[in-house]
């Protein structure tokens, strides 16, 4: 316990203040990108799954190197909207994000409906947010306990505590129901839900 608190410490120290250049630095090195309107909470990042396979409710094999479109928040949409008066820095999304989440995900749907992103078996995500991800029809996975999940965890919370996104309070008080974990929907599922919408 005492070497994850000193581990932690050491990254907070060196990585808390590069933290909007490497969120940017990401950006353009993932080819993160918006759905191509303004104002879009979701950015997507088209990609190769690399792992074993993820089997899904539906029926849907996620298998490695199928392509996929990994989600990422728009955090400084986020930042945005907080200085135009619209509240994020609450535990629960205000009922105006949760719009935005579901015309995001009506957008998406759509661009794979025509077939913008190609074959794209499934959408992903890392997030600690997936309480609120299963509201869209994503299915929640426990990630392995390794390197890069610790530092996923560090990354995610640390953009949530830097754009106040739970309030940095909040944040520090209930750090271990901020458990990073996988959100998966399949193609099938993600035009069943939003694309009829």
């Amino acid at each position: 316990m005492r070497g994850t608190r000193i581990f932690d410490a050491l990254l907070r120290a060196v990585l808390w203040p590069l933290l909007p250049v490497l969120h940017r630095l990401f950006t353009v090195v993932l080819g993160i990108r918006s759905l191509g309107r303004s104002g879009g909470i979701i950015l997507i990042e088209l990609t190769r799954h690399k792992g074993g396979t993820i089997k899904l409710s539906d029926g849907c094999e996620v298998k490695n190197g199928d392509r996929v479109i990994k989600l990422h928040l728009d955090n400084e949409w986020i930042a945005e909207r907080r200085r135009s008066g619209l509240r994020t820095g609450t535990t629960a999304l205000p009922r105006g994000v949760v719009r935005c989440f579901r015309d995001g995900f009506r957008l998406l749907a759509a661009q794979v409906a025509d077939g913008s992103y190609g074959n794209v078996v499934a959408v992903c995500g890392w997030t600690v947010l997936h309480s609120g991800a299963r509201r869209f029809g994503f299915q929640v996975f426990e990630l392995p306990r390794t390197l890069r999940t610790k530092l996923a965890q560090f990354y995610i919370t640390s953009l949530m505590k830097f754009y106040n996104i739970r309030g940095q309070n909040e944040c520090k008080a209930t750090r271990e129901s901020l458990k990073v974990k996988a959100v998966w929907l399949s193609r099938d599922e993600l035009l069943k839900i939003y694309h009829s919408c």
